[in-house]
């Protein structure tokens, strides 16, 4: 019997999450430890996203707090959605590569569609939103580059909490952005784009 439910859900987001990391990776080169593939971080990230969510989801079960498994109204309909536009895109990506860089693009922007769609059927909105702008900015920096997605984070995150200061939040984005501008592409020499990739 589930005793508690924000348990319950946050597991299952964990492990769902975790799983998608895995299989998404699946198709590229794992390398080692020392030498690390493209598939090693996410296969990794996934594999500690899933022992983390069944600890907490079996903690559902254990949990002595009195609380009820209706937390939250779950959306079924925008999971739904959600999936099914993830897996469309997903069997179509070698069609959106083939069409060049503006509608790979495109492809991209559908693809995270699909994740908040999927998101948006959990929870309050600082849960989704913060989440949403953490898979955004992972999600969108290669094709969108570090400014921008930075900005997506930094200005998602802070209107997903209690207050939205627009000023305040505009120099923590500049500040951070010229920072990891500075650090990641500039100072350690990182593959990483500034700008989108449009050429």
């Amino acid at each position: 019997m589930i005793k508690n439910g924000k348990d319950f859900w946050a597991g299952a987001m964990f492990i769902a999450f975790g799983i998608a990391f895995m299989v998404v990776s699946r198709d590229y080169s794992m390398g080692s430890s020392v030498r690390m593939g493209p598939a090693y971080f996410p296969t990794v990230l996934g594999g500690l996203l899933v022992a983390l969510g069944a600890v907490v989801f079996v903690r559902a079960f254990v949990s002595q707090l009195r609380q009820s498994f209706a937390v939250f109204r779950f959306r079924w309909g925008l999971a739904i959605a959600g999936t099914v536009l993830g897996v469309v895109m997903y069997q179509s990506f070698a069609w959106w590569v083939a069409m060049g860089k503006g509608p790979q693009l495109l492809q991209y922007v559908l693809n995270a569609l699909a994740l908040i769609l999927i998101v948006l059927s959990f929870g309050p909105k600082p849960l989704f939103v913060i989440t949403l702008a953490v898979i955004a900015f992972g999600y969108l920096l290669k094709p969108f580059g570090l400014v921008i997605t930075s900005a997506i984070l930094i200005f998602a995150s802070a209107w997903g909490g209690h207050e939205f200061k627009a000023r305040e939040v505009l120099i923590i984005y500049v500040v951070l952005a010229l920072f990891s501008v500075g650090t990641f592409v500039f100072g350690l020499g990182l593959p990483i784009n500034i700008w989108p990739d449009l050429g």
